[in-house]
């Protein structure tokens, strides 16, 4: 896009200049680009385009003109003439232009760039500089556009300008020795502008270089004139020394005349450039604003005696070179001798690393030095570099960086001078550099960029699909554009639709893509640089980063990326530091890491095409066996909880002896064993449901693994994934033939039923569950499944259905010689005893229960009991028994709340205490209902 205000308003785009014909739509884009690339309000566009009696529709008006206005600009989407909503009204708009997109900005820039090269000496640079400028120049300012406030204002801002830059121009040609050429120009500046000093000086000093004594003077005596008679002034002291240096005839005021060129045979260094390299930066620049503001203050404040030099790390796509270039660009005037831009191909597939040499080349032609005079050695032409810019303040960014090696010889000297670097990897041993990490967007600031494409209206109106857009972006700013770009070019599709592209994690990198950019080149530019290197360490980073991708879950510690590479833990943390290095991994803290989603993705492409079927699979094993070894030593450490499998947790597969089978994480305690499921449960939980899908053996590995983690999820009354583990446990187990890990899957389903109350459903489990036992002869297996049947049928008040389940299962306990079975059996046989009313027998199985409970030393037991002897006392009306038993509970401790999440169906909180403040003595009334 580019704009004439320099002149008729005009309007170009694709190189076609679009009509404009109606005067209010000239009107409304002439007063947008007075405040380009600023929040313009409703009101004062109103009051521009109909000042101060605006018609009662104008609002619709108004509208309507800035759709005209959009349509003209192709911008149906709206990220150029950039709505902005208060509530849900527009409260204003933004004219989103270029630094260069607009001939008024291009020439305030070029007058800018003469002045600094006239301070500097560089006449000629200046003369080309200020004439380039003054061609802009068509007509006055928006000449065809009705006057409005702004417009007017503008116009006569432009207009001093113009004045401004012909002195100036007139200036740097007077240096040059051009007085004949510049007098005709300069007496008509004079005639219309006669008590400006500095054009009435330069018309002197041409007309008496000019061999024009007489009409110099004259020239002073006619300002005199107009000064004394219209302000009753003299002039000014520089007018005043000049007219006296041409009255005496003061040589110096002719130009010396110019030596003739050296003779050599080699180049001579030309007349310094001022170079202005910095790419152009796109208008969808969001956010960073921390980041930002670090390097605005790094560079703006000076080096002191070197250079100051910034480093920006972070992973592929994730804007290092916009937050670079987009800096630079703020920051330019403060290198007024210029900005060197180069992209290092460091970060570019297909495309190798330029070579430093090559690199200092193109700078020192850049800046003046011939072909010839260019060293062709790295180091010479390194110290060439750093002796020409050793007094100048240049900013240089380079781009893309491979790494340290490529960067230092082009690292300038000067404390002038500042250095911005990017890199996918951080260059810690680059000296004096400080480093900017950059991480994906927060979700306000990708928002707030999907909206730049898209426009606020549609992120209102699907909130939720562009949260799924941003989460299944993982705030990656370069997939985020993307997305963005292609949503904007299908205006009419709904958010919803490209949601459910990207939904499906298989063809997600597929629909991350627009043109020839894409998430997956971008990855592939990263990981081809270590997959190609011949560095042993590289090769096992490479291969590190691509069997990650056999394993889900969001993180990994580093014993299980041990384990799932088949390497000590020394040569695992190699590899795997050297991919966060290259910023393919991340490392949240000690000994841990994690991939982003999309690099996930990739990183599974990777392994699906590099490496074996057979060797996928292994690996996958690998990573199972350890988890199965280190949960199941984990939950060995754990309270027992009343379901599934009373009893304790049995270890099953102490036959496994492989490397990757034994923990390697210390687990010694209850609290390193809960620190450690607590940790790992994402991961787990993930590599279980994968699992469960892959072959045969992997998948039996999986099924195993579902026991100890429900074991452990059930004390937290995680009924969702206990669901999800017991489901995929039996229907992975029925599909193998595996008739174990299907009574196992059904007796722990069973316990998610128990947590809502479902007794009928748990109990159809339970039954499904004890057929399989009998069919195997698993005589431990149905005496868990027992205990648990008969508090499901107890719980349906069907006590004489459960007197003969929990005689059986007591009986077999006590075959088994398990102590805390048969505690938990007598509890439960009690119960039933006791829900028939026959109180006796159940009082003297809780006491049988209270015997063993102690002989174990286990507290939480030992209460529990108490507890049931002391509603049965309640029932019998000893009141003074049943509170001793309650007491009794209280100097255990009471009963640990994350053992038994649900207890007998009684709010055990609320219950307990109410049972021991019973008021016991001859008045006490009975027993309350229980």
């Amino acid at each position: 896009m580019r704009y004439r205000i320099l002149g008729p308003l005009g309007l170009w785009r694709d190189g076609r200049q679009i009509p404009l014909a109606p005067a209010k739509w000239r009107m409304l884009l002439a007063v947008l680009l007075c405040d380009a690339n600023q929040v313009v309000s409703t009101d004062r566009l109103v009051e521009e385009l109909w000042g101060a009696r605006p018609p009662s529709s104008v609002s619709k008006l108004l509208q309507g003109y800035v759709s005209r206005v959009r349509r003209a600009l192709g911008d149906e989407s709206g990220h150029v003439l950039v709505t902005h909503v208060h509530g849900y009204r527009a409260h204003g708009y933004r004219l989103v232009v270029g630094p260069d997109e607009v001939d008024a900005h291009r020439f305030m820039e070029l007058i800018k760039q003469g002045g600094q090269e006239l301070d500097r000496g560089s006449a000629g640079t200046a003369a080309a500089r200020l004439g380039e400028a003054l061609d802009l120049w068509h007509d006055a300012p928006f000449a065809d556009v009705p006057p409005t406030p702004a417009v007017e204002a503008e116009a006569t801002r432009l207009a001093a300008c113009r004045t401004q830059a012909r002195e100036l121009s007139i200036e740097a040609r007077l240096r040059l020795g051009r007085h004949e050429a510049v007098l005709d120009e300069l007496q008509a500046l004079v005639a219309g502008h006669p008590l400006r000093e500095g054009l009435r000086g330069q018309l002197m000093l041409a007309l008496y270089r000019s061999g024009r004594q007489a009409d110099a003077l004259s020239a002073y005596r006619d300002l005199r004139r107009h000064l004394s008679e219209e302000l009753a002034i003299e002039p000014g002291p520089s007018l005043q020394e000049l007219h006296q240096r041409i009255l005496t005839a003061d040589p110096s005021l002719l130009l010396a005349p110019e030596p003739p060129p050296e003779r050599t045979e080699t180049a001579v260094r030309a007349p310094a450039l001022v170079p202005r390299e910095l790419p152009h930066i796109g208008t969808a620049f969001i956010g960073r604003t921390g980041e930002s503001s670090v390097l605005h203050k790094l560079l703006d404040g000076g080096g002191g005696r070197q250079t100051v030099i910034a480093a920006i790390d972070g992973t592929s796509g994730v804007g290092k070179s916009a937050l670079a270039i987009h800096t630079a660009h703020q920051l330019a005037d403060r290198f007024p001798d210029g900005q060197i831009y180069v992209d290092l191909h460091g970060a570019t597939a297909g495309l190798t690393p330029l070579e430093p040499s090559e690199v200092l080349a193109r700078f020192l032609s850049t800046l003046g030095v011939g072909d010839v005079a260019i060293p062709a050695g790295t180091e010479e032409a390194a110290t060439k570099f750093r002796s020409l810019v050793a007094d100048r303040r240049l900013l240089v960014v380079l781009d893309n960086a491979a790494g340290v090696d490529q960067v230092r010889p082009l690292l300038p000297a000067g404390p002038g001078c500042a250095v911005v670097i990017t890199s996918r990897e951080m260059l810690t041993t680059l000296e004096g550099a400080t480093h900017l990490h950059l991480g994906v967007m927060f979700h306000d600031q990708a928002t707030a960029l999907l909206e730049r494409f898209v426009g606020p209206e549609r992120i209102a109106a699907e909130p939720d699909s562009a949260d799924a857009i941003i989460r299944m972006c993982g705030g990656l700013p370069l997939a985020l554009r993307i997305v963005g770009a292609r949503l904007a070019a299908r205006p009419s599709w709904p958010l919803s639709a490209f949601v459910e592209r990207l939904t499906d994690a298989q063809s997600r990198l597929d629909e991350i893509r627009v043109g020839d950019v894409s998430v997956r080149a971008s990855f592939h530019a990263s990981y081809d640089v270590i997959c190609r290197s011949e560095n042993p360490v590289d090769q096992a980073a490479a291969r590190a980063f691509r069997l990650i991708g056999v394993v889900p879950g969001p993180n990994m510690s580093l014993p299980a990326a041990a384990a799932l590479l088949g390497e000590s833990g020394a040569q695992a943390e190699e590899a795997l530091e050297r991919l966060v290095d290259a910023h393919l991994l991340n490392s949240p803290g000690p000994a841990r890491y994690q991939m982003h989603d999309l690099l996930r993705l990739f990183a599974r492409e990777q392994v699906r095409t590099e490496e074996p079927e057979d060797e996928r699979e292994r690996a996958l094993d690998r990573v199972l066996r350890f988890y199965l070894a280190t949960a199941e030593r984990a939950v060995t450490f754990l309270d027992v909880p009343p379901l599934p499998a009373r009893g304790g947790y049995e270890h099953t597969h102490a036959d496994d002896t492989s490397a990757a089978a034994r923990p390697s994480v210390p687990i010694n305690g209850p609290r390193a064993a809960r620190t450690w499921l607590d940790t790992e449960r994402a991961n787990l939980m993930a590599t279980v449901l994968h699992a469960a899908t892959r072959s045969d053996s992997t998948a039996r590995l999986a099924v195993r693994l579902t026991r100890p983690l429900q074991w452990y999820l059930y004390p937290h009354a995680r009924a969702r994934d206990l669901w999800s583990l017991g489901e995929l446990a039996v229907r992975t187990a029925r599909r193998l033939g595996d008739r174990e890990g299907e009574a196992w899957g059904l007796d722990h389903l069973s316990s998610v039923y128990w947590l809502h109350s479902q007794y009928d459903a748990m109990r159809t489990c339970l039954e499904a569950a004890l057929a399989i036992w009998r069919e195997t002869g698993d005589r431990a297996g149905e005496q868990r499944s027992l205990c648990n049947l008969g508090d499901a049928l107890a719980e349906l008040d069907l006590y004489e259905d459960a007197l003969p389940v929990q005689t059986r299962q007591l009986a077999l306990a006590r075959e088994g010689g398990d102590l805390r079975a048969q505690v938990t059996g007598l509890s439960n046989l009690g119960r039933a005893y006791r829900g028939l009313g026959r109180n006796g027998e159940a009082l003297a199985c809780y006491e049988e229960s209270l015997r063993y409970a102690r002989e174990l030393a286990d507290s939480n037991l030992e209460g529990l009991t108490l507890y049931e002897m002391s509603l049965v006392c309640m029932d019998q009306g000893r009141l003074r028994e049943a509170q001793e038993h309650l007491r009794g509970v209280t100097a255990l401790g009471g009963v640990n709340p994350s053992v038994y999440v649900s207890w007998r169906g009684h709010a055990w909180s609320a219950y307990f205490p109410s049972c021991l403040s019973l008021r016991i003595g001859p008045e006490a009334p009975g027993a309350p209902p229980v």
